[in-house]
């Protein structure tokens, strides 16, 4: 009993000092890095306050805090000379980053503690200069096999940022917090390209996936999954390869994407991909896969679609004058081309039906079966 007492004494001892969000945007005292022998005991005690840490608004700045001590102690670790101890750290930094963006998104969607939420949010947002500058410093100092980390952590900064300056800017609190983020430049270009393309395709995912949930919001899932489709406005072709009976374990799912023919590695993902956009039972994954699938196929179709034609009116003379000579090169030019090994050979279309210019590329003799 004594030892237990002793443990939890010393648990609380190595926590006291950590996660408390700083003032400004220094980082703070890294304590024990991930090279000592004793680093498990502060891990263990950080997970522990953590766990006594209640409420959205109070986990985000927890998580703030140990965010910016995980990357205190990635720059300790490169400076004494060992950075094979930076990738581990760097991505509990990434998870801890994202985890405070979204505990104070939470927050925020329950309508509670606004001007405390914003606080943090600028925390956020103006440390993230500093934070880029330190990566930047260790990037240089890692191995080849350790920089792609670094990226990721970049990243998740960056991005960091970015949702926490349109929170600031939707409730008018943007203050002196820089609208957007540059990556330094001792950065190689190429990686700081690499990086914000990672940044923009990530939230561009995550506004979808929002978008995906609210279309199902106050769905009927008494409804048989056909009509649920045709509801959310998929084809009736499309429809009627639902199953009618809901699903009920993932293997279902998996085996019904096998079934129709997609590729078993794909199917066997669809679990930990759901799980991983917060949808955690069969029946809501596969809905929540299938609004996704309408939604990409309305907006291909959209993009698809012709454009209605102007009329003469409504076209500018030099769009006629562009349309009119289109028209006669096209008269003129009416021809099979028949590529051969000797040259181009051109047979005239007259009294085909064909009514375009028609191009045939023959592959080379040995090439054909």
């Amino acid at each position: 009993m004594k030892i237990i007492s002793f443990l939890i004494t010393l648990l609380f001892l190595f926590s006291l000092g950590t996660g408390v969000l700083a003032q400004g945007t220094e980082l703070p005292n890294p304590g024990l890095t991930p090279d000592s022998p004793f680093y498990f005991l502060e891990t263990i005690a950080e997970d522990i306050v953590t766990f006594f840490t209640f409420g959205d608004l109070k986990k985000a700045e927890r998580y703030a805090a140990l965010a910016a001590e995980r990357l205190a102690e990635a720059q300790a670790v490169v400076n004494k000379g060992k950075p094979e101890f930076t990738e581990k750290t760097l991505t509990r930094y990434e998870n801890q980053l994202n985890n405070s963006i979204a505990r104070a998104e939470k927050a925020m969607a329950k309508g509670k503690n606004t001007e405390k939420i914003m606080e943090v949010l600028a925390k956020v947002g103006k440390a993230t200069s500093v934070h880029l500058e330190v990566l930047a410093e260790v990037y240089e100092k890692v191995p080849e096999e350790a920089k792609s980390a670094i990226e990721n952590a970049m990243k998740a900064s960056v991005k960091g940022h970015e949702k926490a300056v349109e929170a600031l800017k939707a409730k008018d609190a943007l203050g002196e917090i820089p609208e957007k983020v540059s990556l330094p430049e001792k950065i190689p270009q190429e990686v700081r390209e690499r990086v914000q393309i990672k940044v923009q395709q990530e939230l561009e995912i995550e506004k979808a996936i929002l978008e995906i949930k609210k279309a199902l919001e106050g769905t009927d899932t008494s409804k048989s999954l056909r009509d649920i489709c045709l509801e959310k406005g998929g084809t009736p072709e499309m429809c009627a390869e639902f199953p009618l009976e809901k699903f009920k374990s993932f293997k279902q799912i998996e085996a019904f994407c096998v079934e129709k023919g997609g590729p078993p590695e794909l199917c066997s993902s669809l679990e930990d991909k759901c799980k991983e956009f917060g949808v955690t039972t069969p029946n809501e994954c596969f809905l929540f896969l299938s609004v996704s699938t309408i939604k990409t196929y309305q907006a291909t179709e959209l993009k698809t679609s012709p454009a209605p034609a102007l009329s003469e009116e409504e076209m500018s003379e030099k769009e006629m004058e562009e349309r009119k000579r289109i028209e006669e090169i096209e008269k003129e030019s009416r021809t099979i081309k028949y590529q051969t090994p000797e040259g181009t050979i051109e047979i005239p279309t007259e009294g085909l039906e064909e009514e375009r210019y028609i191009e045939i590329h023959r592959a080379e003799p040995e090439g054909e079966e």
